[in-house]
């Protein structure tokens, strides 16, 4: 008796979050909504700031150079190629690509309500004229974060920002 099931896609979803190409190769709806996995091309100097959300979340690092926060920023974790790093639901964390190239992450989101908050915020690449160059460091005082955070509530995301000094 086979019970594996192939659940990829024929022309997977991609989408522009932020500054980085994200690729779900495995909607949550294809697993009854149980987990979801994506590739993401993160920029050099790229990643989301601190955040917390319901998803665990297990990425592993495909290539480049990364460093990962859980909990303390005072302690990041340095993450190459082969790398596995598991982030507990509500955890506050986020990564950097800290290279000088775009890096690439699989990332496994359980149950997958990211896939959601990331289909909010994103842009849908309809061509490969959408998808920005991704060996670029981005201009992030261009970035237009309003949806990024103002949607972030409804899909349970809380970011941890600075505050501004005044």
């Amino acid at each position: 008796m086979n019970n594996t099931n192939q659940l990829s896609p024929e022309t997977p979803e991609q989408l522009i979050v932020l500054t980085d190409l994200l690729t779900l190769l495995v909607p949550s709806a294809s697993t009854q909504g149980k987990y979801a996995i994506w590739e993401d091309r993160v920029t050099p100097l790229a990643g989301p700031p601190p955040h917390a959300h319901p998803d665990e979340e297990v990425f592993y690092v495909i290539d480049g150079q990364f460093e990962f926060i859980l909990h303390d920023p005072a302690h990041p974790i340095a993450a190459r190629a082969g790398a596995l790093i598991r982030i507990p639901s509500q955890a506050l964390h986020t990564y950097k690509n800290v290279g000088t190239t775009p890096g690439k992450l699989l990332t496994l989101a359980m149950p997958g309500k990211l896939e959601g908050y990331f289909r909010a915020v994103g842009k849908p690449v309809q061509s490969d004229q959408d998808i920005p160059d991704l060996t670029k460091v981005p201009d992030f005082a261009t970035l237009d974060i309003t949806n990024f955070i103002g949607l972030a509530p409804q899909h349970e995301v809380t970011f941890y920002l600075p505050q501004m000094a005044s």
